[in-house]
């Protein structure tokens, strides 16, 4: 979850975003309130919290909080596939290895061929999406009829 810092509060930082919004007109439309309503909290440094925050997440400040958050959950996400993918492997050896101690009897069951994936490429924010280079795009069909089973 993201959230605001406790210190996110006073006059100084009301006037900093006040400032960098583009004045006391501007943040009165923004707020809904009056500009004189904004000039009063500027004149007595007695801002609602409520408006600092507004205003907070509106500014460089708020914005580069969420952009941080996104690229941590982002990369988080790439070492999480990254993961799996080793996992994958791992299984996939494994039941190749198991197959192949099987000696062949008349009612042995039938095994389907475990999907290849494909390797990631990490880093690729911004860049168009290439419908080949995901992951067992190619092998969808065979995904979804194990998955059916």
């Amino acid at each position: 979850m993201i959230k605001a810092e406790n210190c996110i509060r006073g006059a100084t930082m009301f006037g900093a975003f006040v400032h960098e919004l583009g004045g006391p007109k501007l943040v009165a439309k923004f707020l809904d309130v009056t500009e004189r309503t904004v000039w009063r909290w500027l004149a007595e440094e007695n801002a609602p919290r409520a408006a600092i925050l507004a205003l907070y997440w509106e500014t460089q400040y708020g914005r580069s909080l969420i952009d941080t958050d996104q690229v941590n959950e982002i990369r988080l996400l790439y070492q999480r596939i990254h993961i799996l993918t080793e996992q994958y492997q791992c299984a996939k050896d494994i039941v190749t290895a198991l197959r192949k101690l099987q000696t062949g009897s008349a009612n042995e069951a039938y095994f389907d061929q475990l999907p290849e994936l494909k390797e990631w490429r990490l880093n690729t924010w911004g860049e168009p999406l290439d419908e080949s280079n995901t992951v067992a795009h190619a092998d969808r069909a065979t995904l979804k009829r194990l998955a059916s089973r």
